[in-house]
């Protein structure tokens, strides 16, 4: 009798754990498939000129950013054993990464990849024919960092030209002019985060300073930019971030976390305040 109900006890434990597995495994099927970054953006062909400065492209789940820059001024000056120009790229390369989505960036869970490709030429040699380049302009002593255009009038198809609305002639459109520090010099990981903010710019992204509020849903318990974002200070690369700069180069509109006086328009991937 207590082998039979041994027996028994063991058939209905198999038969448990099979009808588990059988409606895991229909939970699985019917649940939908998160959207590649492709299904959601395309491949941006279609919005991508040859000679442009910055030029993206989708595959799958990876997105890729070309970055044509021409370093100028004080580049070979070292900081902690590295270049400037060296330090500039570092913070560029800050915008690769794998970054997974949320509630308010693309869809929940979703995971995707961002790479940076760099193509440098210095003082404007070798430069390809036809193609443009951003300045990065490396000057000695303090001055406060900055992205030559007038906040609201950012375009890409202009970025390393000399047409358009441009606040310093000196420099093409969309040009960084990089000092060594503000009040005091950089350290090597500050100069690093500035050229990483000030590419922001480039990509098309305005700042975060003060703007914004830690208590809204888009940053929940405040901790979403008290962690840091590039757009602020010395922050991070969000996935916000690459949805932002999607949005610009899809519009080529300049995205601004807020409405302001400005010709700015908060961009529509910030959506909780």
């Amino acid at each position: 009798m207590k082998k039979m109900l041994k027996t028994l006890l063991t058939l209905c434990a198999a038969a448990f754990l099979a009808l588990t597995s059988i409606t895991a495994a229909n939970a699985a099927a019917a649940a939908p498939a998160a959207p590649t970054l492709q299904q959601m953006y395309g491949t941006l062909a279609k919005h991508t000129r040859l000679c442009d400065a910055i030029q993206a492209r989708i595959s799958g789940n990876t997105l890729t950013i070309d970055v044509y820059v021409n370093f100028r001024g004080s580049y070979n000056r070292k900081l902690e054993g590295a270049t400037h120009a060296e330090l500039a790229k570092r913070g560029f390369r800050l915008w690769a990464g794998s970054y997974t989505g949320n509630r308010w960036d693309f869809e929940p869970g979703m995971k995707f990849n961002v790479k940076v490709n760099i193509y440098d030429i210095y003082n404007g040699n070798d430069r390809k024919p036809a193609q443009n380049y951003f300045d990065f302009v490396c000057l000695k002593g303090k001055g406060r960092g900055y992205t030559n255009f007038y906040v609201g009038y950012w375009d890409r198809t202009l970025l390393g030209t000399k047409r358009g609305f441009i606040y310093n002639k000196n420099y093409t459109n969309g040009a960084i002019i990089m000092y060594e520090g503000l009040n005091n010099r950089y350290t090597a990981n500050q100069y690093v985060k500035v050229s990483a903010h000030e590419l922001g710019h480039v990509l098309g992204l305005g700042d975060r300073y003060n703007k914004g509020l830690p208590s809204t849903q888009e940053c929940p318990r405040g901790k979403y930019y008290a962690q840091g974002d590039i757009m602020d200070s010395h922050g991070r690369v969000t996935p916000n971030n690459i949805e932002m700069f999607l949005e610009a180069y899809r519009t080529n509109r300049y995205q601004a976390y807020v409405n302001s006086h400005l010709p700015e328009v908060k961009s529509r991937a910030i959506r909780s305040y």
